[in-house]
């Protein structure tokens, strides 16, 4: 942890460099100000400064907010059949998914066939000796090529 002034720091963490900024709340991964509470680089420069976690996080993580949430009444739903639900709705068929997976490991067939239409067919390895497919040079049963 390098500080540049009193709210910027950088941050050295697994052979990168994140960038924490206190004053605005945010941090060059991101996840400060998606998640609204510190990162781990932010958390970092707050241990070392030895700063209160709580004033860096965002008011919908305290506890009077999670409380709040659950202040309002929810109504149980009718039994299902005094449900008012659109005909559109009614009228759509939802089908079970074309293809059933079985239980148990898959088989290596099916897992090779994926990853051929991922990543296309391998090319075979041409022997640097002989100039055949299939072997290298240290596998080769073959002469050497006539040039």
């Amino acid at each position: 942890i390098v500080p540049s002034n009193n709210y910027v720091y950088s941050v050295h963490h697994e052979g990168r460099t994140y960038i924490v900024c206190l004053e605005n709340k945010t941090c060059t991964c991101k996840r400060f100000q998606l998640d609204e509470i510190p990162c781990s680089h932010a958390w970092a420069v707050l241990k070392k400064k030895h700063l209160d976690v709580g004033p860096y996080c965002s008011d919908m993580y305290k506890p009077s907010n999670l409380l709040d949430t659950y202040k309002i009444r929810i109504t149980p739903l009718p039994d299902q059949n005094e449900w008012n639900v659109p005909g559109y709705i009614n009228d759509d068929i939802v089908r079970p998914p074309k293809y059933k997976k079985l239980p148990g490991r898959p088989s290596k067939k099916y897992r090779d066939k994926a990853y051929i239409e991922l990543y296309g067919k391998k090319s075979k390895n041409s022997c640097s000796t002989c100039g055949f497919k299939g072997h290298n040079r240290r596998s080769c049963r073959n002469g050497p090529r006539i040039v």
